[in-house]
Order: C-alpha cells, then sequence, then structure tokens
C-alpha cells in the first residue's frame, strides 16, 4: 500500500538515475537492470498476450516494442491488477501514475488505462 506521493517520488528516482535531491539512493547500475528488460526473446513469444510489446526488468515491464501509441521503448514502470499503474517514459521525462481501484479482469488492462496511457502519450511526445 502506498500514495500518489511515494509513488512519484520514486518514479522521480529512477528518472534521476538513483539518484533525487541530490542523494544517491540507488547506484546507475542497479537502475539499469531494473529498467532493463532481461526476457529471452523465447520468454517473450510465450508471453505475449500478457506481454504485449513488453519485456520484464527487475521489478517491472520494460517496453521494447512500440504496439501501441503509448508503448515508447525504453518506458518503463508496471500494472496493478486492481486499476494502478505507473510509468516512467525517459526520453520525455515522463512520470505518469493512475489509481483507478478499476479491477482488471483478464490480461489486458481495462479500457480505463489504456485511454488513460492515450491521454498521456498524445499529450508528452517526445
Amino acid at each position: 500500500v502506498s500514495t500518489v506521493d511515494d509513488l512519484h517520488a520514486f518514479a522521480r528516482l529512477l528518472l534521476g538515475g538513483g539518484t533525487v535531491e541530490g542523494r544517491r539512493l540507488l547506484s546507475p547500475e542497479a537502475v539499469r537492470q531494473m529498467t532493463t528488460d532481461h526476457l529471452t526473446a523465447a520468454q517473450r513469444a510465450a508471453g505475449t498476450l500478457f506481454l504485449q510489446g513488453q519485456g520484464w526488468g527487475f521489478g517491472g515491464s520494460v517496453d521494447i516494442e512500440t504496439i501501441e501509441p503509448w508503448n515508447v521503448p525504453g518506458r518503463y514502470g508496471w500494472v496493478g491488477g486492481t486499476g494502478t499503474t505507473a510509468y516512467v517514459i525517459p526520453s520525455t521525462g515522463t512520470v505518469t501514475i493512475l489509481l483507478s481501484q478499476v479491477e482488471m479482469t483478464g490480461p489486458t488492462p481495462v479500457t480505463l488505462m489504456r485511454d488513460f496511457w492515450q491521454y498521456a502519450a498524445d499529450h508528452h511526445a517526445a
């Protein structure tokens, strides 16, 4: 359980390469490991339904293909089944957070999340 302020602070930490407000809290290598896809091509192929153009870093997904307009290679974050989503888009310096509590009912994110990501993509293009 967390707050939007906590999620935003963590996302800004990752966006800052492990440094926030001049304080180093994570090494650049730790951030790189968290935000780099570690799946093999075979693992991604087996998980296509769930991954939808993404791979998996240490603790979150990492976009590797532009399947939808909001899938920006290098974007990383998380989709929670209880209606939360938070992504960092390094190429634009954007942090997106949605705390909806609209539960997912399957492997595909609900329309609300997809609409949110589309809005973010439309309004924060590189």
